[in-house]
C-alpha cells in the first residue's frame, strides 16, 4: 500500500492534477530514472526525494520601464524544462533549487538567474544595444532591415545614452561609418559641432520636418539617429538631397501603464590642452634677441632680466600667469531629466522636460552683483502625442519648446580670449601697488578688468516648433492603403542685452630717489550700457502630403509612397525662400531575397530662375541575398546580401539670395562744381546670373552585408563613387576691369571617392555579455574641373588637386650658413639670413616667387573611425568609445606660426625656444626670431603644415544596477547609478594643443560626471 501511495503521487506532475500545475503550452518535460537502475521500494524513495526537491516558480519578466515583455523564452540550462511568457510577462515553470533558469528574448540581453527561493519573481531584461534591429528608418516610412537596399546607417536609445554629451553629434560621434564629427570650441551652448557625410554638409530632418536646426533636440528624447548616404535614399528630397541627410526621429508614447524616467547627472569641466606661454624671463630674452636678429639695440637690460628672473619687482616688473589670473581650471555643470509616457488605445503620450546649466571658465568676484562668466542656461520640453480617433483615423500632435540663457562678460567671450592669447605675461600687473588695474597705454584692456569689470552681456533664445500630422487608414478601400497629411510649424528668436561698460587702467611711472610714485591713467571708468536688440528672427512653414500603398501578394512584397510637399522659409527680414515638390518611391521584393527599388522627385526652388527653377531626380537600386540561395545556404550564414545604388540629386545651398535678378547699391557721393552739397548715387551690384542653376551630383553606391554564427559578427563593406557637377564658381578669367564683381556660375566639378566599413560582434559567456564594433570610412575629394587661368607650369593648378588644397611655398629646411643663402634662390626683395626658411624653386630659375607656389598639404585620403567595446555583468555596465582621424593636415595658426605678434608686443610661447640659433642649428624646430612679420619666414608654405590627426579616449561609462530586491521596497523598476568620462585622453602627434582647436578658442573640455537614472 504503502509503494503504491508513493508511485500514485508521482504520476500527479505528469496528468496536470496537482494544484499549481502549468498550462499545456508551457508544461517542462519529466526526466525518468531508468528503471533497469532503481527497481521496488529503494527506486520509490529515491523518485520521493526528488520530487520533494521541485518546485513551481512563478513570476513575470518585465523591461526597464516596468513594462510586461511577451514571448520570453525561459529554460533551465541543464534541462529540457521550457515555457514563454504570456501577454502580461507572467510564466510558471517547475525546476530544482540550485537549477540555472536563462531568460532570452530578440532584441535584449539573456539573463541566467539561480534557483535560490520559490516565491513571486520579477526579472527585468535590458535592452541589448547591439542588437541586430529589424527595422529602420528612411525618409517618411520604416522599413524592415533584410529589405534594405539604401546606404544608411543607424543608432538606437541604448547606444545614444552611453554618451554624455549636450549636442546630438557629440553622441553619434565616432559610431556612424560615413559620419566625420568635429568639434572646434568647448563654450558653453556654443561647442561648434559640424557634420560632414562623406565629405558634404547633409541636411537634418526632425520628425520628417527638414532643415531644423541640429541644436533643438534633447539626447534624451530622442528613439534613433538615421544617416542616409546615397542618392537612393535621398532622392525623394530632390534639390535639397545631394549632401546627404541626417534623420532624428523622437520617441513615442506607448499603449500600457505610465513610465516614469528621471535622471540626475553632475560633472566637472576642464580644458583638454593648450599652447603654453612663455614666463616673463624668457619672453624677454627672446624679445632681446628676436631684436638682435633684426639688426636692432636690445629692449631689456640684464637688471631686467634679473628681475623678471628673480621675481623681486613684481609691480615694475611684473610676470603674471594670465591663464590662472582669470580663467578656472574646473567648472561644473548639473543636467536634470524628466520623462513621462503610457496611455490607452486611444492616446499615448511621450513627455519630456530637460534642464541644463553649464558653468564657464572665466573668474568672477563678490564685487558684482551680476553674472559676469561664459554661463550657459537650457530648458527643453517636448511632448509627443498620438491619438486613435477611429477604427481608420489616427492623429498625432507634437509640441517642442526651448528656452536659453547665455551670458557673458561685457567685454564678450571672444574678445577676452583673444587678448588672453596675444598679452604676454610681462606686460603689466593685474593690479597696481594702489588697488587700481594695471595697463599700459600700448595695453589698455586688462584682463582681469575685462572678465571681473566689463559688466555683462546676456543672449536669450526661444524655440517653438508644432508639429500636427493626421493618417487615415484606407484598408476599406483596398488593404495596404493608406493616406497621410503633416503641417509643422517652427520659430526661433534671438535677443541680446548690452549692459557692457569701460574702465580705466593705470601705468606705474616709479618715482626718482624718494618721489613717490606716481600712475598715468588710461581709459575712463564708464557707466554701464543697457540697449537690446534682435538679433535673430526665423519661422519656418512645412506641409506634406503623403499616400501609400503597402501589400504583400505571396512571396511578393511591394510598398509604394507618394509624396507632395512645401517648406515656406522666413529667415531674418529676408524675402520668404521655398521649396516645393513631389517625389515618389517604389519598393519591391520577392521572398526577401530578390529586391528592386525606384526613387523620384521632381522639385525646386524660388532662388532660381523661373525656367530654371525644376528639376527631375531619378534613382534605382537592387538587392540580392544569396544566403538564401539553396546553393549557398549554411546555418553559419545568416546573410550576404549585394546592393546596389545609382542616382542624380541636387544641391541648391549656394542659392545665393535671388543672383539671377540684377540689383543696386548705394554708391560714393559726388559734387556738382564748387558746390559743398554732395549727392549721393548708386551702382550695380553684382553682376546677376540669369542662368542660374542648383549643383548635381550623380552617385553610386556598390554594398555588401554580411551577417554569421546567427547574427553574433556583421560585416557592412560599401564602395561609393560621387561626380558632382554645375558648383557655383567665378570665372577663372574674371577681370576688375568693367569695375563689376563677376557672379558665380555652374561651372565646376568635383568627384569624391571613398570606402565605408562596419563590422560588430556580440556574444556572452554565462551572465557575462559583450560587444565590440566598430567602423572606418576612406574617402578622397579631387577637382575634376576648375575654371582657372591658364598656369605656366602643371603644379600651379587646382584642377587635379584635393578639394580645398592651400598652395603656398615648399620648403627646404631652414639657411645654415651664407654661403649657402649667396647659392640658394631668394625671394624678390627680401635678403635671407642664417635660420630663415629656405624655399624650393620649383621652375629653377634663380629666384622665390609665384611661380613657385605649389599644394602644400598631403594629398592623402582623409580617413575617419570609431570603435566601441562594451561588457556587462550580472548588475555591472561598462562601454568604452574610441574616435579619431587620420591623415588629417592643417595650417596652424597665427599663435604656432608667429612670434611676437602684433607689430612685436605680442606674446610667445614655449614651441618658440626650439627657434634657430648658431648653436642648435642642427636641431631647431623653429625658424630664427625676429619682431613683428617677416616676409619670408611667414609666408604661406609646408613649413607650417601639422598633422593634426588624432585619437582620443572620446568617452568611458561605468554603471550600477541597484539589485531588484532593493529597489521592491521602493516600489522602482529600475536604478542605476554611473560614472562617466568624455574627452579623457587624445593621442596626437601635435603636442602644442589640442588637435581639433588649433586656431585656440574656447577649450574644449574634458568632462567626469556622475549621475543616477530611475524608473518607476
Amino acid at each position: 500500500m504503502r509503494n503504491f501511495h508513493v508511485r500514485f503521487l508521482l504520476l500527479l506532475p505528469c496528468t496536470g492534477l496537482l494544484p499549481g500545475s502549468i498550462s499545456a503550452h508551457a508544461r517542462p518535460a519529466v526526466h525518468r530514472m531508468p528503471e533497469t537502475h532503481r527497481t521496488g521500494h529503494h527506486a520509490a524513495v529515491a523518485r520521493l526525494h526528488t520530487w520533494q526537491q521541485t518546485e513551481t516558480i512563478t513570476g513575470e519578466v518585465i523591461d526597464v520601464y516596468g513594462k510586461p515583455l511577451t514571448d520570453v523564452a525561459i529554460r533551465i540550462k541543464s534541462g529540457d524544462a521550457a515555457t514563454v511568457t504570456d501577454t502580461e510577462g507572467k510564466f510558471r515553470i517547475r525546476a530544482e533549487r540550485g537549477a540555472t533558469l536563462v531568460f532570452s528574448l530578440h532584441n535584449y540581453l539573456p539573463l541566467e538567474k539561480t534557483v535560490e527561493q520559490f516565491t513571486p519573481w520579477k526579472v527585468v531584461l535590458q535592452e541589448n544595444p547591439h542588437a541586430a534591429e529589424n527595422s529602420y528608418h528612411l525618409l517618411n516610412d520604416v522599413q524592415p532591415r533584410q529589405l534594405q537596399v539604401q546606404s544608411s546607417g543607424e543608432l538606437r536609445t541604448p547606444e545614444l545614452s552611453k554618451t554624455t554629451s549636450n549636442h546630438i553629434l557629440g553622441l553619434i560621434n565616432g559610431r556612424l561609418a560615413g559620419a566625420r564629427i568635429f568639434q572646434g570650441s568647448g563654450e558653453p551652448g556654443n561647442e561648434a559641432f559640424g557634420m560632414q557625410l562623406r565629405g558634404m554638409d547633409p541636411i537634418l530632418i526632425v520628425d520628417g520636418n527638414p532643415d531644423r536646426p541640429m541644436m533643438i533636440v534633447n539626447p534624451e528624447e530622442i528613439e534613433s539617429v538615421t544617416v542616409l548616404k546615397d542618392a537612393l535614399a535621398t532622392a525623394m528630397l530632390g534639390i535639397r538631397g545631394a549632401n546627404g541627410a541626417v534623420l532624428i526621429t523622437t520617441r513615442r508614447g506607448h499603449e500600457g501603464p505610465q513610465r516614469i524616467s528621471f535622471t540626475a547627472q553632475s560633472g566637472i569641466q576642464t580644458p583638454v590642452n593648450r599652447f603654453k606661454p612663455l614666463g616673463a624671463y624668457d619672453y624677454a630674452r627672446l624679445y632681446n634677441e628676436a631684436l638682435a636678429n633684426d639688426g636692432k639695440p636690445a629692449a631689456y637690460t640684464q637688471s631686467d632680466l634679473d628681475a623678471w628672473k628673480n621675481k623681486t619687482d613684481p609691480y615694475g616688473h611684473p610676470d603674471v600667469d594670465w591663464w590662472n589670473q582669470i580663467i578656472r581650471e574646473r567648472t561644473a555643470f548639473h543636467r536634470f531629466d524628466l520623462t513621462l509616457s503610457g496611455g490607452r488605445k486611444v492616446a499615448r503620450y511621450f513627455v519630456n522636460l530637460d534642464y541644463l546649466q553649464q558653468g564657464g571658465m572665466f573668474k568672477s568676484a563678490d564685487i558684482n552683483k551680476y553674472k559676469t562668466n561664459a554661463d550657459y542656461n537650457r530648458y527643453i520640453v517636448r511632448s509627443n502625442v498620438d491619438f486613435g480617433l477611429n477604427r481608420s483615423i489616427s492623429a498625432s500632435v507634437n509640441l517642442f519648446g526651448r528656452i536659453q540663457t547665455e551670458n557673458q562678460p561685457g567685454a564678450q567671450t571672444i574678445t577676452t580670449l583673444s587678448n588672453l592669447l596675444f598679452t604676454p605675461n610681462n606686460a603689466y600687473p593685474v593690479i597696481n601697488q594702489d588697488g587700481s588695474l594695471g595697463g599700459t597705454n600700448l595695453w589698455t584692456n586688462n584682463l582681469y578688468g575685462q572678465t571681473v569689470h566689463s559688466g555683462y552681456r546676456t543672449q536669450f533664445t526661444r524655440d517653438l516648433n508644432a508639429d500636427v500630422n493626421v493618417r487615415i487608414n484606407l484598408q476599406d478601400v483596398t488593404p495596404g492603403l493608406w493616406a497621410k497629411a503633416t503641417a509643422s510649424f517652427f520659430t526661433t528668436f534671438t535677443e541680446q542685452i548690452n549692459r557692457s561698460k569701460s574702465f580705466a587702467v593705470y601705468q606705474l611711472i616709479p618715482g626718482k630717489g624718494d618721489a613717490t610714485p606716481s600712475y598715468l591713467k588710461f581709459g575712463n571708468d564708464g557707466d554701464m550700457a543697457n540697449s537690446t536688440g534682435s538679433t535673430s528672427t526665423n519661422r519656418f512653414l512645412y506641409t506634406e502630403a503623403q499616400l501609400g500603398y503597402t501589400r504583400q501578394y505571396g512571396a511578393h512584397g511591394l510598398n509604394i509612397l507618394l509624396n507632395a510637399s512645401k517648406d515656406n522659409r522666413i529667415t531674418g527680414n529676408q524675402v520668404p525662400q521655398y521649396f516645393l515638390g513631389s517625389a515618389g518611391r517604389i519598393q519591391y521584393n520577392y521572398r526577401e531575397k530578390y529586391m528592386l527599388e525606384l526613387a523620384m522627385s521632381y522639385s525646386g526652388t524660388n532662388r532660381y530662375p523661373k525656367n530654371k527653377r525644376y528639376g527631375w531626380f531619378p534613382a534605382i537600386g537592387a538587392g540580392w541575398d544569396l544566403a538564401k540561395e539553396n546553393f549557398l545556404r549554411a546555418d553559419w550564414l545568416n546573410q550576404f546580401k549585394l546592393r546596389a545604388t545609382y542616382g542624380t540629386t541636387g544641391d541648391a545651398s549656394d542659392a545665393g539670395y535671388y543672383a539671377y535678378l540684377q540689383y543696386y547699391q548705394g554708391g560714393s557721393g559726388y559734387n556738382f562744381g564748387n558746390s559743398a552739397t554732395g549727392f549721393s548715387g548708386v551702382r550695380e551690384g553684382i553682376q546677376a546670373n540669369p542662368q542660374l542653376s542648383w549643383a548635381r551630383s550623380n552617385m553610386m553606391n556598390l554594398a555588401l552585408d554580411m551577417a554569421f554564427f546567427d547574427r553574433k559578427l556583421s560585416v557592412t563593406i560599401e564602395r561609393y563613387h560621387t561626380k558632382m557637377y554645375d558648383l557655383l564658381q567665378t570665372r577663372g578669367d574674371a577681370t576688375l576691369v568693367s569695375g563689376l564683381t563677376y557672379p558665380l556660375e555652374n561651372l565646376g566639378i568635383n568627384r569624391v571617392r571613398g570606402i565605408d566599413i562596419t563590422a560588430a560582434w556580440q556574444s556572452q559567456a554565462g551572465s557575462f555579455h559583450y560587444y565590440i564594433s566598430g567602423n572606418l570610412s576612406m574617402l578622397k575629394k579631387t577637382v575634376v574641373f576648375n575654371d582657372e587661368v591658364p598656369n605656366r607650369y602643371a603644379w600651379m593648378n587646382r584642377t587635379g588637386q584635393p578639394v580645398n588644397t592651400a598652395f603656398g611655398y615648399l620648403s627646404d629646411g631652414l639657411f645654415q650658413t651664407t654661403e649657402e643663402i649667396s647659392n640658394s634662390a631668394k625671394p624678390f626683395g627680401y635678403q635671407p639670413i642664417p635660420g630663415d626658411i629656405k624655399y624650393k624653386d620649383l621652375n629653377n630659375d634663380g629666384k622665390i616667387d609665384q611661380y613657385d607656389m605649389a599644394p602644400i598639404m598631403p594629398g592623402k585620403p582623409q580617413v575617419f573611425y570609431g570603435a566601441t567595446f562594451g561588457c556587462s555583468w550580472k548588475n555591472f555596465d561598462v562601454s568604452v568609445l574610441l574616435q579619431g582621424v587620420a591623415n588629417r593636415y592643417e595650417t596652424v595658426g597665427v599663435v604656432t606660426r608667429w612670434e611676437f605678434q602684433l607689430n612685436g608686443l605680442g606674446q610667445a610661447y614655449e614651441h618658440h625656444l626650439g627657434r634657430w640659433t648658431p648653436e642648435n642649428a642642427a636641431t631647431a624646430t623653429y625658424p630664427r626670431l625676429s619682431i613683428g612679420t617677416n616676409i619670408n619666414n611667414h609666408r604661406s608654405s609646408d613649413y607650417w603644415i601639422r598633422n593634426t590627426s588624432y585619437i582620443r579616449l572620446k568617452n568611458v561609462e561605468l554603471g550600477y544596477n541597484l539589485p531588484a530586491s532593493l529597489l521592491r521596497r521602493v516600489k522602482l523598476a529600475t536604478a542605476r547609478v554611473f560614472l562617466n568620462g568624455t574627452n579623457l585622453l587624445t593621442f596626437s602627434p601635435f603636442k602644442d594643443a589640442d588637435p581639433e582647436n588649433i586656431v585656440w578658442g574656447y577649450p574644449i573640455q574634458k568632462v567626469m560626471s556622475a549621475g543616477l537614472t530611475i524608473k518607476f
